[in-house]
């Protein structure tokens, strides 16, 4: 298989899993509340109070693979090799495994629930810092693609930050959290697709081929 048909793939996989999969996991998950009510409860009081933990594990594993996954190759296109991008990368998708691990029970265990919410903080920080780094790596390649991603970026905040306000910590804010991301480092890949200034599938027919000479060497 060639280097445009991986790709090709690849942005297929990531496209049906980021804008129809995972956000309607999330709705269908959030429906396991109390009548279904999107606003009362969050995933985490699902998944401890509802008997839900398995479906909860889950979310966060599809969710952290996703976004890690799909960073590490916009990652690799671009050839990012910033430390501080990939400790952030690695902090944010443990932080969110962890967190969906530990029982959301604060009477019967205080400590894990103060750890949940300590973590669950530190993967939406994380994740917020990582992604406007890795916009500013567009400075390098096309400043186009830097404004889109820039705009659209504010965009997907101001979404979640207006959700946040009215409904506070709630199954829906972390719907449409996942909702808004997903599609924003699809649209990433777009942006990069499309560019005058970048040609992606050079860079990737580039790295077949050192592949393949590294292959030849050893």
């Amino acid at each position: 298989m060639n280097c445009r048909k991986k790709h090709y793939y690849k942005k297929v996989v990531f496209g049906i899993f980021g804008i129809l999969i995972i956000p309607a996991y999330g709705y269908l998950f959030a429906l396991n509340g109390p009548g279904g009510d999107l606003i009362i409860v969050t995933f985490s009081q699902i998944g401890s109070r509802y008997g839900a933990i398995e479906s909860l594990i889950f979310w966060g594993i599809m969710t952290s693979l996703y976004y890690f996954l799909f960073l590490d190759y916009l990652f690799y296109l671009t050839g990012s090799k910033n430390i501080f991008l990939l400790f952030n990368l690695a902090l944010s998708c443990l932080s969110i495994l962890v967190t969906v691990f530990l029982p959301f029970a604060p009477t019967m265990f205080p400590v894990a629930a103060q750890t949940h919410n300590f973590l669950a903080r530190v993967s939406a920080v994380s994740i917020v810092v990582t992604l406007f780094v890795f916009i500013l790596v567009y400075l390098k390649i096309d400043k186009t693609i830097f404004y889109k991603s820039l705009a659209l970026f504010i965009v997907v905040v101001a979404i979640n930050v207006v959700v946040l306000l009215f409904f506070g910590i709630s199954s829906l804010f972390q719907i449409v959290l996942t909702a808004t991301l997903c599609p924003f480092l699809f649209c990433n890949l777009l942006f990069l697709e499309k560019s005058k200034r970048f040609d992606v599938f050079k860079v990737l027919e580039q790295a077949e081929e050192t592949k393949k000479i590294n292959g030849d060497i050893f």
